[in-house]
């Protein structure tokens, strides 16, 4: 089943579509200034929220295909480094140099995935798909507390998070119209 949805996509479109998740906890990790404990503690939910999105949706075919599992060890290698040269010669082709040039970077990208899932997919599954990764955004900056010391103190969502929280929602919410 989920060949037959990756199969509706070029390869770019697939990455485009498959790397969002990713690409919004990334932007998300690098809004606050977590220290080395934080930036861990934001990764690990990164990945949980991402991985998560299996049970959380569980009858959305796209995102089914997206998390789909590798069939071995040399598959997901295979993969991973497909995916890493893909992500950074986007970000060459772009010049991406600053971390608010990534996320100026990261929210056009929302907008391209979410345009492609909505010309290919049920409602539902768009709705989900963007739910998933406002789901990833809000679970990584809720992840460490910033400013604080050791991973104490600080605030848990520091302002810079929550401006990039506000304009992927709003992303999110307009890319659909």
């Amino acid at each position: 089943m989920s060949d037959s949805i990756k199969s509706q996509y070029s390869d770019h479109e697939w990455f485009e579509i498959s790397s969002m998740p990713t690409m919004v906890g990334a932007a998300m990790a690098g809004a606050g200034k977590s220290g080395i404990i934080g930036t861990t503690k934001e990764a690990m939910a990164s990945m949980k929220a991402i991985v998560s999105a299996r049970t959380d949706y569980p009858d959305n075919q796209l995102i089914a295909a997206i998390l789909e599992k590798a069939d071995s060890f040399s598959d997901a290698r295979e993969r991973a480094g497909n995916y890493r040269e893909m992500a950074v010669e986007s970000m060459k082709e772009q010049n991406i140099t600053s971390p608010e040039q990534f996320n100026a970077f990261m929210l056009d990208h929302c907008d391209r995935a979410i345009a492609l899932v909505a010309a290919k997919c049920s409602a539902k599954d768009t709705e989900e798909y963007r739910q998933w990764a406002r789901d990833v955004a809000e679970k990584v900056a809720a992840a460490a507390s910033e400013g604080g010391f050791l991973g104490f103190g600080g605030e848990q969502i520091s302002e810079p998070e929550r401006q990039l929280l506000a304009q992927i929602e709003q992303r999110l919410s307009a890319s659909i119209t």
